[in-house]
């Protein structure tokens, strides 16, 4: 009988144009290919899944749907009684942050009593019974308070996504507004992440500071970067060597490496290369009314499949200047065979593939002139994809590795 394994989650998988939404996706592929059966239970906000994800999944997707509409005091005297009791909890967290660490901290970080919704923990634990899992897989630690609902034999998976000690510094030091959801105390990590008997980290960096952060006994840190099989994507006719590509999502973050680019980059190569093209593709094409220039700029929008935007060009660029995690374009542009210019920092956790494809640069100067060259080499130059793609199979062959480490935790997740 195949091991069960329940998949939490506060974003659907499907649509699956977001990159943490492809990364889960992926997981769940990758372990379902694996002989194991997963069942979903979904904590967001949206009422109705698609129908892909019963189509998806092996398992049981789990009821979500709450109807408040049908709530009555009286069957649950003590439901309204728990949520006023969590309410009071955010108020003082909110104290507590602004008399320890300040008002920053108070105005940006979340507490983890925000990201408790008593009725979806009920209900969560009426369609538990008579059901049981070897693991139970949370997608962000922030959740991890419904870890209290299984069993100590049960293996507890944190896949962290992202570090969110302090997040909304990085925002701040850029001059812009910060994401608050996304940001949480080291405190509250560390509580988040000492539930777990295993957490995945996306890099090494993180998985070093999760580490360093919890200093739990028995407590299993694991890099499982995103899955990104190869699979060459040759270039269309009718697309000529001075178009390149960018792709990302409509977050703060892209659309300032993105201005940054437009300003330092790419206005200087359209004043030097009349046909050269730039293709912006993703949900980041939405915000357009804010690039802070449209010369020579081509938006593709949303898609679907990787193929219908890494067609148009052998060079992509992934200009993102700061954040935290791996950069889930830049692994998908090397997995469809295409070189990739980009900084220190969307290249974290990628080091591996510098010089098999990977361009890593923070000067401007250094991009101009790489985009430059490219632009100028006729031969189509491709002897980088065999090492890419050998280095691209092994990348995945190891986060693998971890995810089936984690699910039973063996002896050698200790590593």
């Amino acid at each position: 009988m195949a091991k069960k394994i329940l998949i939490i989650s506060p974003v659907p998988v499907f649509p699956w144009h977001a990159g943490n939404r492809m990364r889960i996706k992926n997981i769940c592929y990758a372990l379902m290919n694996h002989g194991y059966e997963l069942d979903f239970f979904y904590i967001g906000f949206e009422k109705q899944l698609s129908d892909n994800h019963q189509e998806f999944f092996n398992g049981r997707i789990i009821d979500h749907a709450i109807d408040d509409s049908t709530f009555e005091l009286g069957k649950d005297p003590f439901l309204r009684i728990r949520e006023v009791q969590n309410g009071l909890k955010i108020k003082a967290d909110y104290l507590q942050r602004k008399f320890l660490d300040g008002n920053n901290s108070a105005n940006f970080n979340k507490s983890l009593n925000e990201f408790k919704n008593i009725k979806k923990y009920r209900l969560l634990k009426q369609q538990l019974s008579g059901r049981s899992y070897s693991a139970v897989l949370l997608n962000y630690a922030v959740y991890s308070h419904l870890f209290d609902l299984f069993s100590d034999d049960v293996v507890k998976i944190i896949d962290t996504h992202d570090r969110l000690s302090n997040r909304y510094k990085l925002f701040l030091d850029e001059g812009l507004e910060p994401v608050v959801w996304k940001s949480i105390s080291p405190a509250d990590e560390k509580k988040s992440l000492s539930k777990a008997d295993v957490i995945l980290a996306i890099t090494q960096k993180e998985a070093d500071y999760f580490r360093s952060l919890t200093k739990k006994a028995g407590l299993n840190i694991l890099t499982v970067p995103h899955f990104s099989p190869y699979s060459d994507v040759p270039v269309s006719d009718g697309h000529n060597r001075q178009t390149i590509l960018t792709v990302g999502g409509k977050s703060v973050i892209n659309l300032n490496g993105l201005n940054w680019f437009l300003e330092n980059v790419w206005s200087k190569i359209a004043e030097s290369f009349k046909q050269a093209e730039l293709y912006v593709a993703g949900s980041i094409c939405d915000e357009s009314s804010k690039f802070n220039t449209k010369k020579s700029v081509t938006l593709l929008g949303r898609f679907d499949k990787p193929q219908e935007v890494y067609h148009t060009t052998d060079l992509c660029v992934n200009p993102i200047q700061f954040g935290t995690g791996l950069k889930i374009k830049t692994i998908e542009a090397l997995s469809s065979g295409k070189k990739i210019l980009t900084t220190t920092e969307g290249a974290a956790g990628l080091e591996r593939f510098i010089g098999k494809g990977l361009i890593c640069s923070d000067s401007a100067e250094v991009w101009i002139n790489e985009i430059k060259a490219h632009f100028l080499d006729d031969s189509g130059n491709t002897v980088f994809k065999n090492d890419l793609k050998d280095e691209v199979d092994q990348y995945n062959t190891d986060a693998l590795s971890n995810i089936l480490k984690a699910v039973n935790k063996t002896e050698s997740s200790l590593s």
